[in-house]
């Protein structure tokens, strides 16, 4: 997420090159790292399947090879962990090529077997005891439950639906909604001096015809006025966010943690960029560590890029739909916001993880996540099934929350690269390409894997100067470099 999307489009392009090219050479000369010398590997394999890391590749050496002999072979690969005592090193092959570094390994004398580096996961799982979880299938495809035995979301992390509002008296939803602490409700005062007067659940931004002593002219407009007209909003959110484990509707990814509301579109499910990038501001400069936004439209706006650079410089994770293709023209290319910079475009894939055909597509999308028939909160009558990439994107907001949940010291680019290096690469419906394709990005997300990924950066340690400096308010982190996010200013 730190790098921008142009350079990421590069090096996707780069690893969809080696897939291309597997199937149109056979063996291929590569320099290997650790000494100026050639190796020759096979390029027979396929692409191997499976849920495994990728670019990693575990060979065991025979019991008679002699450590003159180890040390040849090993020397002409990077060597990412060793160990000797039990003969085995994990070393670095290309993405993609896994297979058939296995196939040139497996003949070589030395070699007494290679294989993949295979995930594993807790056994473990966290069932929640709502009562429609069953109609679910969406957590337990990215493996939530497994997710879910490290955290199912904290109150300090809040993730702000920039859409058409949320039902606020929501069975499933109210619970957890963000309120500002700094309002006092319907005093007409604007407590905090963040320039919204009574914004205690949120704040409402749009565009009326106004008249101004002359002429009826449509002009921007905004209030407190937060309620969900249209629906769209309230089932985004109870994807990311409903209560979790309270014996009541479904369960959201990350049901503990604290949903804003920001109105940006109105009861026909339509708004305008200047109304996204205020409300994107307001969440930025409201504690919103995600956004998600499930909306988009076909122009480039730099109004829009600023409010994402605006976003990701103050730490906070964008995550946007890579949108849907229009039926009316045939349009598929991903929208904006989800096309700009320093934000996280979410593909959708179905129950089969084949990419559904209404899903857009290009070189921005990153990641994909269930958006084919989600059951979800509702703002009339209580739940609803709705599809779309707008049902993907906050699959992946949660997702966010639960890894800042687990480690609230992390950087959004940190967190963003967890969630795309820990996908399962899955079949995109039209091309067989391992690693990055413009269908599935690096693939569909794993929740399980996001969290054990997550859980292995250790706590950052705080050391306090002495007495006599112990007036300042935060603590000096002086370790693990840098200190960052949270726990500075």
């Amino acid at each position: 997420m730190g790098e921008s999307k142009m350079v990421a489009r590069l090096q996707r392009s780069f690893f969809s090159l080696i897939a291309i090219v597997t199937g149109l050479i056979g063996p291929m000369m590569i320099i290997c790292a650790g000494r100026a010398e050639r190796m020759e590997i096979s390029l027979a394999a396929p692409p191997c399947p499976g849920d495994y890391a990728p670019g990693i590749v575990l060979v065991g050496l025979r019991s008679d090879t002699s450590h003159a002999q180890r040390n040849s072979l090993l020397s002409r690969w990077t060597v990412a962990a060793d160990m000797p005592v039990i003969g085995v090193a994990a070393i670095h092959a290309p993405v993609g090529m896994e297979c058939a570094v296995l196939e040139t390994l497996q003949q070589d004398p030395r070699v007494a077997f290679a294989e993949l580096d295979y995930a594993a996961h807790a056994t473990d799982v966290f069932i929640p005891n709502d009562p429609d979880w069953p109609r679910q299938w969406g957590p337990t495809q990215i493996g939530a439950p497994s997710a879910w035995t490290v955290t199912t979301g904290t109150a300090s992390i809040v993730i702000a639906i920039v859409d058409s509002g949320i039902r606020l008296n929501h069975e499933d939803l109210a619970a957890n909604l963000w309120n500002n602490p700094g309002e006092t409700p319907g005093n007409g005062i604007d407590d905090d001096g963040n320039g919204q007067v009574d914004d205690t659940w949120g704040w409402h931004f749009y565009h009326q015809w106004a008249w101004n002593g002359e002429e009826y002219t449509y002009m921007p407009a905004e209030n407190n006025q937060v309620a969900d007209d249209n629906g769209h909003g309230s089932h985004v959110a109870g994807i990311a966010g409903a209560g979790i484990d309270n014996e009541t509707g479904i369960a959201g990814i990350a049901g503990n943690a604290r949903l804003m509301t920001v109105k940006v579109l109105d009861e026909y499910g339509s708004g305008w960029y200047s109304d996204i990038a205020q409300g994107i501001i307001y969440a930025v400069d409201n504690g919103a560590r995600v956004i998600n936004l499930s909306l988009g439209g076909r122009e480039s706006s730099q109004t829009l890029q600023e409010a994402m650079n605006y976003a990701h410089t103050h730490g906070v994770l964008t995550v946007a739909a890579a949108g849907n293709r229009d039926t009316t023209d045939g349009y598929d290319a991903v929208l904006y916001p989800a096309a700009c910079e320093h934000v996280l475009a979410v593909a959708a894939t179905d129950r089969d993880d084949l990419r559904p055909s209404f899903s857009n597509h290009g070189p921005q999308v990153d990641v994909a996540a269930p958006g084919v028939e989600i059951y979800s909160t509702w703002y009339r009558g209580n739940y609803f099934t709705r599809s779309g990439t707008s049902m993907a994107a906050p699959h992946v907001s949660g997702l966010a929350a639960l890894i800042w949940s687990a480690r609230p010291h992390l950087s959004a680019s940190r967190v963003g690269g967890i969630i795309t290096t820990t996908t399962f690469d899955v079949n995109s419906g039209t091309l067989q390409l391992p690693g990055w394709d413009e269908y599935i990005g690096w693939g569909r997300i794993d929740a399980a894997r996001a969290l054990a990924e997550t859980i292995q950066t250790p706590l950052p340690k705080y050391h306090y100067l002495p007495l006599i400096l112990r007036r300042r308010a935060t603590p000096i982190c002086l370790e693990p470099p840098p200190c960052v996010g949270l726990w500075t200013k």
